[in-house]
């Protein structure tokens, strides 16, 4: 269709993944409440469910609800597809999501039976699942050190090593750092999100709809900001700014903000994207649990003050955070992911 990539830019109708929970399963602990990065998840009856806060299941499709369940009560079915307009993605996929299928056979559908031939460093890339349950317990140093040596000797354009590490443990300036990014991030909630959706404790509108000017500043965002501007983005967005009672690392113990030499060879993000996913894979191997943190890297953009107090100047900018800590029970396990894209060139 004529300029199809400029048209439904702002909350375009899609198709949206399916929860499944198996009442006789389900015992109702909450994991999946706690763990499920857009809050979409309520205990009625002492039986997981959709709390029906939005037109839809919005679902990320990341599956951790189903990995952090200790009964295996739960699954997600179909996926997240667009079928028209700037976001349309249903041309680009073939199928529904896969498990592991390093070998190449049954789409990893028997990944027990196979594990045992994998290397520990595969074996830890596929069931290292972002964490969002943590203990109070902190993190000991020598585990800390052992992390960013891994980040260390990450490869870099240019061999510049452009990075930097903010590590903050104090429970006063986490506290602060959570005060400061909700209140930045608030805002942005303003811009693309329906207001009867803002409040945690209201049920969603259905027929809620972006007033035309969000409509217009979003078509324009998109330019700028790219996948920020992704509907699903807004979702997390949301999760975190109207509940008082969410923390942007989901506290955390431990916060590593990561830095950049903006002169580095080649850009930051991806030497510093290398650097990150080292230490993450190390972590998890550790018996650690992770999470990348993006809205604080997006908070933190916006609040000068607070970046001198963390020792960030020039010429260092903020890439992204992470958040490090003891998981709360069995969290990293096997999930589907979209099958591979690729082009054999031979």
């Amino acid at each position: 269709m004529l300029f199809e990539k400029y048209r439904l830019v702002a909350m375009p109708p899609a198709k949206w993944a399916e929860l499944i929970v198996d009442p006789d399963k389900c015992t109702g602990c909450g994991r999946c409440v706690k763990t499920c990065p857009v809050q979409l998840l309520e205990i009625y009856n002492k039986v997981s469910r959709s709390n029906y806060r939005y037109d839809a299941f919005r679902c990320l499709t990341c599956e951790n609800c189903a990995t952090v369940c200790p009964e295996g009560a739960i699954r997600i079915e179909k996926d997240y597809r667009v079928p028209r307009g700037f976001w349309k993605n249903e041309n680009l996929y073939t199928g529904t999501k896969t498990l592991p299928a390093p070998f190449g056979k049954n789409n990893g559908t028997d990944f027990e039976s196979y594990q045992h031939k994998l290397t520990e460093v595969e074996r830890v890339i596929y069931k290292r699942r972002s964490n969002r349950l943590f203990k109070k317990k902190q993190v000991e140093p020598e585990l800390l050190n052992r992390i960013i040596e891994a980040g260390r000797f990450a490869p870099s354009a240019g061999n510049n090593q452009p990075w930097k590490f903010v590590v903050i443990q104090d429970p006063k300036v986490l506290t602060e750092l959570n005060r400061r990014s909700k209140k930045v991030l608030r805002f942005f909630s303003r811009l693309c999100i329906p207001g009867t959706w803002m409040d945690k404790y209201t049920p969603g509108d259905k027929k809620a709809k972006l007033k035309r000017w969000q409509k217009w500043l979003l078509w324009v965002l998109v330019w700028f900001v790219g996948g920020d501007a992704d509907q699903r983005a807004h979702g997390g967005l949301n999760a975190v700014t109207s509940d008082p009672d969410q923390s942007v690392f989901f506290n955390a113990p431990t916060m590593i903000i990561f830095l950049a030499d903006k002169r580095a060879i080649g850009g930051t993000e991806f030497d510093l994207g290398l650097c990150a996913h080292s230490m993450v894979l190390t972590a998890h191997s550790l018996g650690l649990g992770t999470c990348y943190i993006d809205l604080i890297t997006k908070a933190l953009e916006y609040d000068k003050k607070f970046q001198k107090r963390l020792g960030i100047a020039y010429p260092f900018q903020v890439i992204t955070s992470l958040a490090v800590g003891y998981p709360q029970g069995k969290i990293d396990g096997i999930v589907r992911r979209e099958k591979p894209r690729v082009t054999w060139i031979k």
